[in-house]
């Protein structure tokens, strides 16, 4: 019997029997053509994950209106030519008894008219979405009848097309529907506005409108908030009358997401939130419907979806970024090989990328933005490679080597493999980067790879080694600048001396350096919550910049900052360092000159120095050498595993 009994349990929806609980939800990929018209890429994108088991995929969204486009890269079902693509995806998902479902949305006051030829976009209210400064145009009575149409002719198009069932977007008080349903956005005082009924209508008779086109044996489900989680917006009590409106209007299924575009953390959650977080809330609507429901939301251990079902609080559950990481999630699950499931680490590169318009990228599956590189190949001549350094590259790079046959060699001078991957996972909530490097090294493990630990690769060590090929992945070191350790303080250390406990910080502490390292070390270190200075840590942070953490744009961000406020931490912005004293560190801004008195730690995290002094070592060896990771160039764990794969392809 199946380890996981209720999880992998078929399901019929509307008539469709579906073959297991494992759903994926929409998550846009950009990989379309320019013409919105569905691409081999993403045709070979979600075919994978039918090949690795999963019983339902739900497309990113597909737009139902060409005249008000929701972004430029949007997939599109709003005109006849595009039933092909859809009708080639479906023949691929059928072929592994896969099912298919159609998200439809139309872009409403995200629709902005620089993409659509001046065309404003189209809102309940005459309410600018928080993503596009424009004005949108309140929707007339005939206005919301075209787009009633407009829905339900896409719905057939998709049953055309072959596909099992259509989901109807309406969530996160955003896209039209959207901006419909939720108070936030929709002022309207006609039939379409006011209470909650009001607010609805357009969506009910949009199920009804696409009911009546597509019969009565074609599954419809929606996609709402389960709740807005924003003062004024929907909570989880209108969200659960919704439901029941949409039951009756003949919706076969429902599935819940939460918040709003307004809060990145509540809609996309980050590494270190709770597991299945908006369970909380369709405990309440379960209970108010009898047709079944699914929630996605931080659920990507198979052992958490098949309790949830167990316990009848779902009947079914999305899986999305942990499919993204590894698309053969449900099968490895299923068989009890969850060991070898490459695991989702909450990074939000997948939604970061895709939100900035290009190619999804994965920061643990480097074969998401260019499938070709799923394809480790036997190598055609075999050859002695020796990698040196054993960060997520330098694994990465000969773990896939090993795959080829190659006879590889991993010198890495430290105890332990990991490199900078071990020091990410140290401040509070990234635990679960340390089970993305626990998956890695099990993985080079499971290869012939000699690795050799406490090892420095010196000169005479590789001539005696002759590998025919050297790949260099000795990471980076931490920037500190001369000018500032040459300071009179005695205590003067950098962040990666603190994450790994090589110093402890005293009580009274100034870290220079307001970048996402200096914003985690500051959390590191503080008091977990704040006493108001009682006994507690002083901490203060200094940043040149008008901002910190600046460069991070995903909702890990968001839920860092939230964090920060609640802990004793100093933030000083726009100041640049001055002088460091026995006791003191003094900084410059526009109101002049300020110092901070008795400090005993100075931590510095201005950033990291490659570390490829090797290259002046083997440049003499004539062997043919390959620099990867932060070794040529300091960038992101994602940057160091793509190239990791890539160059051992390539050997």
């Amino acid at each position: 019997m199946n380890k996981y009994e209720y999880l992998s349990q078929p399901i019929i929806l509307g008539g469709m029997t579906v073959k297991n609980r494992i759903f994926l939800p929409p998550m846009k990929t950009n990989y379309i053509h320019a013409n919105h018209t569905m691409s081999e890429e993403i045709i070979g994108y979600y075919e994978k994950m039918a090949i690795g088991g999963i019983g339902l995929i739900t497309t990113e969204a597909a737009e139902v209106d060409g005249d008000h486009l929701y972004d430029a890269t949007i997939l599109g079902i709003f005109d006849d030519a595009h039933v092909e693509g859809f009708k080639k995806l479906a023949d691929a998902l059928h072929k592994h008894g896969t099912k298919l479902s159609v998200q439809l949305i139309q872009g409403g006051p995200f629709a902005n008219s620089k993409e659509n030829e001046g065309r404003m976009p189209l809102s309940s209210s005459p309410i600018a979405h928080i993503w596009n400064p424009e004005t949108p145009i309140e929707m007339t009575k005939e206005d919301i009848d075209m787009y009633k149409d407009k829905y339900a002719k896409a719905a057939l198009r998709a049953q055309r097309a072959g596909c099992d069932a259509i989901e109807i977007h309406c969530a996160h008080g955003h896209a039209l529907l959207g901006s419909f349903l939720s108070p936030l956005v929709n002022h309207r005082t006609d039939e379409y506005g006011g209470d909650v009924n009001g607010r609805a209508r357009f969506l009910v008779e949009v199920v009804e409108s696409v009911r009546k086109a597509v019969g009565d044996n074609f599954p419809i489900s929606v996609r709402l908030s389960a709740n807005e989680g924003e003062p004024g917006g929907n909570d989880v009590y209108d969200t659960s009358y919704i439901a029941r409106l949409l039951e009756k209007a003949g919706v076969n299924y429902l599935h819940f997401s939460n918040g709003t575009l307004n809060d990145l953390g509540t809609l996309l959650p980050p590494t270190g939130t709770p597991k299945a977080l908006n369970t909380i809330y369709t405990d309440i609507i379960k209970k108010a419907v009898n047709i079944p429901i699914g929630c996605v939301g931080r659920i990507k251990e198979p052992w958490v979806a098949d309790m949830l079902i167990e316990q009848g609080r779902l009947d079914f559950v999305y899986v999305g970024r942990a499919l993204i990481a590894d698309p053969e999630f449900v099968k490895k699950s299923f068989e009890d090989n969850f060991d070898d499931v490459r695991p989702c680490i909450g990074c939000l590169t997948c939604l970061a990328t895709s939100a900035a318009g290009i190619f999804m990228q994965c920061c643990m599956n480097p074969a998401i933005a260019d499938q070709s590189r799923d394809q480790i190949l036997e190598a055609e001549t075999k050859k002695k490679i020796l990698v040196i350094g054993g960060g997520p590259a330098g694994i990465e790079a000969a773990t896939t080597a090993s795959k080829r046959g190659h006879n590889v060699t991993l010198l890495e001078k430290e105890g332990a493999l990991g490199g900078q991957f071990i020091i990410a996972s140290y401040p509070p909530v990234k635990q679960e980067l340390a089970i993305g490097l626990k998956y890695m090294i099990g993985q080079l493990k499971k290869t012939d790879c000699n690795i050799m630990l406490n090892t420095e690769a010196t000169e005479s060590l590789i001539r005696e080694m002759a590998p025919d090929e050297i790949i260099i992945s000795t990471g980076a070191t931490a920037k500190m600048p001369g000018w500032i350790t040459e300071m009179k303080h005695p205590n003067i250390v950098s962040a990666w001396d603190i994450f790994k406990g090589v110093t402890l910080p005293g009580m009274n502490v100034a870290i220079v350096g307001g970048g996402s390292v200096g914003c985690e070390v500051a959390e590191f270190i503080a008091d977990r919550h704040d006493y108001r200075g009682l006994a507690g840590r002083k901490v203060t942070i200094i940043e040149m910049q008008n901002n910190i953490d600046a460069m991070d744009y995903t909702a890990n961000r968001d839920y860092l900052m939230s964090r920060l406020q609640h802990k004793p931490i100093n933030i000083i912005t726009n100041a640049k360092l001055s002088t460091i004293t026995e006791s003191c560190v003094s900084y410059m801004d526009e109101n002049g000159e300020h110092s901070l008195n008795n400090i005993d730690t100075v931590i510095i995290a201005m950033g990291s120095d490659a570390n490829n002094s090797l290259i002046n070592v083997v440049n003499n060896m004539n062997i043919p050498i390959h620099v990867i990771g932060d070794a040529k160039q300091p960038r992101k764990i994602l940057n160091a595993i793509e190239e990791g794969r890539v160059i051992a392809n390539s050997l």
